[in-house]
């Protein structure tokens, strides 16, 4: 019988959902040490995205007593750590990717006994000495005394919705897992409905954001608690910046710049705009300034294939391989270890700019477009609508950006600053005080 709560945190739909947890969770850990995490991984693709070289993950890897991770069907493998789970997705990755395909082939009654043998090999095969245990098990495991830590976003999301029904009559609480304005002007949103909404406390960025919540979940406004950006604690910010590792000697200085980097979809960046795009910050930083450029890849960047080679290579195509290392590299570490001493980071349209405004960094929007300025404002984003950062959409704005950037960078911080502190608050924490309260945790 579980005698102390565990908190039980759900890293999904990426990485960005651990990054903003953590600091809280580190707060918690610090101030009452004998409390049992458990960290919940609903689908193995998303350990693709971790990487020890990431601050984030070492201090998960002390922190969490426990990681679980949903492999198929109703199996879940249990680790004593971060990293071991790492490992274990290393070493699987390729049989996970194949098992999935098989699944999926499976649907089909024609392959169903064809493929039944072959499954149940690599079933043995991705399992071997791995504890392992079934849904039922963890459900049984749970008690009322435990919390979870997550986004109320996925509450409707069909990957994880049996993890909140283990839940349901449990504690939650909420932080956005991406940092983004969740203003509605025009179409409003779809209502989901939650089930114990008087269970759940959600946490916000700013004090406008909670009519996101009650026009989607209907929770009240006044269930609402105003936090600030947890991460951006000045402290939090220095002890990611102290335990990560360093650049490369050549990319330390303040001669390079930053990519905020995402991937390729319809809604945000066409593959023919990002590769434009690059040639031409090649073309301007590289060629011209005699600068280097690192890059900080978006969790949904990073591809995992197994019988093709489609994998977008724009970067060392555009770049060149034979450059790799000397003129530009891709970077795991944090953003905050990244945007440090760093003289500009270019977002394509990315929340992870508002990290490196926090920090006093230089950023600009820039997609490469050839859309008529009559239809500009559906491709301007939330974060240059609302004045956080400038965006430009062409070779030549970014050339006349970059010549006023030259003059007076710290201007052009001194703006975004201004317009974040206009709709964010300084982080507080609130959210840990309330956690540990409400689960009679004794500091």
């Amino acid at each position: 019988m579980n005698r102390k709560p565990r908190l039980f945190v759900l890293c999904f739909p990426h990485l960005g959902m651990l990054d903003n947890w953590m600091p809280t969770i580190n707060e918690i850990n610090n101030m009452a040490n004998y409390i049992n995490f458990t960290l919940i991984v609903p689908d193995p693709n998303i350990l693709k995205s971790f990487n020890k070289d990431n601050a984030i993950i070492n201090i998960s890897n002390n922190l969490f007593d426990t990681c679980l991770i949903h492999a198929y069907d109703d199996i879940w493998v249990s680790n004593i750590s971060v990293f071991e789970s790492m490992d274990w997705y290393k070493k699987n990755r390729v049989a996970l990717r194949v098992y999935n395909i098989f699944k999926s082939l499976m649907n089909n009654s024609f392959f169903y006994y064809i493929l039944m043998w072959p499954l149940k090999l690599l079933q043995n095969y991705i399992y071997k000495k791995e504890f392992r245990l079934k849904h039922d098990m963890l459900k049984n495991s749970i008690t009322h005394m435990d919390a979870l830590l997550y986004d109320i976003h996925v509450e409707n999301n069909s990957k994880v919705f049996d993890i909140l029904q283990l839940f349901k009559n449990n504690r939650k609480y909420s932080l956005p897992h991406a940092l983004s304005m969740l203003i509605y002007e025009d179409q409003l949103p779809k209502l989901v409905n939650i089930n114990n909404k008087s269970n759940i406390r959600t946490y916000v960025y700013a004090k406008f954001q909670s009519e996101h919540y009650f026009l989607k979940y209907k929770i009240n406004k006044s269930d609402v608690r105003i936090v600030g950006i947890p991460r951006h604690s000045q402290e939090w910010i220095k002890t990611v910046q102290r335990l990560s590792c360093n650049l490369p000697k050549y990319f330390e200085n303040d001669d390079t710049i930053v990519i905020l980097s995402r991937q390729v979809s319809d809604a945000h960046l066409l593959f023919d705009e990002k590769v434009e795009s690059v040639k031409n910050i090649k073309k301007i930083f590289i060629d011209r300034l005699g600068m280097k450029v690192v890059i900080k890849a978006h969790p949904n960047e990073i591809h995992e294939r197994v019988f093709t080679n489609k994998k977008e290579n724009v970067y060392e195509d555009v770049f060149g391989l034979d450059n790799y290392g000397i003129t530009w590299i891709y970077s795991n570490m944090h953003v905050f270890a990244l945007g440090k001493g760093k003289r500009l980071a270019i977002s394509f349209n990315t929340g992870v700019v508002i990290d490196m405004i926090a920090m006093g960094v230089p950023c600009v929007e820039y997609i490469e477009s050839n859309i008529k300025s009559d239809s500009s404002e559906r491709k301007l984003t939330e974060f240059s609508r609302y004045g956080l950062v400038e965006r430009v959409s062409s070779y030549n704005e970014l050339c006349t950006y970059v010549d006023k950037w030259l003059i007076n960078p710290d201007q052009i911080s001194k703006l975004s600053k201004n317009a974040y502190n206009k709709y964010f608050l300084a982080s507080n924490n609130r959210a840990t005080t309330e956690i540990l309260q409400e689960n009679n945790i004794n500091i």
